[in-house]
């Protein structure tokens, strides 16, 4: 039994007529005929009762024509559902990455392509200190996380990543602290041994940033003396904001206006990590997905061309749509 032969037993049983249904199928009349009893033979029972002026359905062809008519309207459901992901009018993207991403980066990008693609549903993972090591471990279509210990080498053959920007940390203060500068100085960068005898803010040890800020403590030569810790960057801000020390943030977060902040960037040493994007090379990548990866390729090529941070590029990217066609095709690793 095949779909052809539903396709002409509903005909048949819409007209009652095997001559007006072979005309409605495009095919002749003999042709439908032999398909027709071809079914009869695979049911054990005939279904159409034969008469000088049409047909009839039989017991068993009245019963048996809901169950063709509902495969008949699941595939042509089917056929559609797999249309609308070609042409990416709906869809789910699955994505995890890191907390300062979801909150700083992503949302312009997600607008952006909402604009485009209204209908594609976006669940959003977030996890701290994500590696593409717990990329692979999440079921998940992409991750935007940070580079971790291990090579990418290693990885390239669980997973694919491509750079996207370094995540710089940046020292903030309380307005009228002695180091936040003033005039030109406020936009120089300061040396992190300056901030030697200060009390610090910090995030927690199960922070993504947590680690390369402390590595940066160690290369400067001393340890911070940290007064207060916390899980939430915006929390951070408030504290600092409150006078309860000075902290370091993503830079990414400096495009908010905090009007009892200052911020200065660092030098000797920089804290830093980079963000990566990340995707399986044993899955295939959707269409829906594919466009949303070429938006946030963009966002990250923009903040590299005018060499600010990460939320620069978000600011200065054009609104062009990315192409459906060619969005898939330029899916290609790209070496860190």
């Amino acid at each position: 039994m095949n779909l052809q032969q539903l396709g002409y037993f509903v005909a048949v049983a819409r007209f009652r007529n095997f001559t007006r249904a072979a005309e409605f199928c495009f095919v002749a009349q003999p042709a439908l005929s032999q398909q027709i009893r071809k079914l009869e033979e695979e049911l054990g029972l005939p279904v159409f009762e034969r008469r000088r002026r049409g047909v009839d359905l039989t017991v068993a062809g009245t019963a048996f024509l809901a169950y063709a008519e509902q495969v008949l309207h699941l595939v042509i459901e089917g056929k559609q559902r797999v249309s609308d992901l070609q042409n990416m009018r709906h869809g789910l993207i699955s994505l995890v990455c890191l907390p300062t991403v979801a909150t700083y980066w992503l949302p312009p990008i997600i607008s952006k392509y909402r604009r485009n693609y209204p209908d594609v549903e976006i669940q959003i993972h977030e996890h701290a200190g994500c590696t593409p090591q717990d990329f692979r471990n999440a079921n998940v279509d992409i991750g935007i996380v940070q580079l971790g210990d291990e090579s990418p080498r290693e990885d390239n053959s669980k997973v694919h990543i491509e750079r996207l920007f370094v995540d710089e940390q940046v020292l903030i203060f309380p307005v009228g602290h002695r180091l936040a500068g003033s005039g030109a100085s406020a936009h120089e960068a300061i040396a992190l041994k300056e901030t030697a005898g200060e009390s610090f803010v910090l995030p927690k040890p199960s922070c993504g940033m947590s680690r390369v800020i402390a590595q940066a403590f160690s290369e400067a030569g001393f340890q911070p003396r940290v007064r207060l810790e916390t899980s939430q960057v915006e929390a951070v801000c408030e504290m600092v904001s409150a006078g309860l020390g000075i902290g370091l943030m993503p830079a990414m977060a400096m495009h908010r206006d905090y009007p009892n902040l200052c911020w200065r960037r660092v030098k000797k040493p920089v804290p830093k990590r980079n963000i990566v994007l990340a995707w399986s090379p044993d899955h295939s990548i959707s269409p829906a997905t594919a466009a949303f990866i070429e938006i946030v390729r963009e966002v990250a090529r923009h903040a590299g061309k005018s060499g600010g941070s990460p939320v620069t590029g978000i600011k200065k990217m054009t609104r062009r749509t990315v192409s459906r066609g060619s969005a898939a095709r330029n899916l290609q690793p790209v070496a860190v």
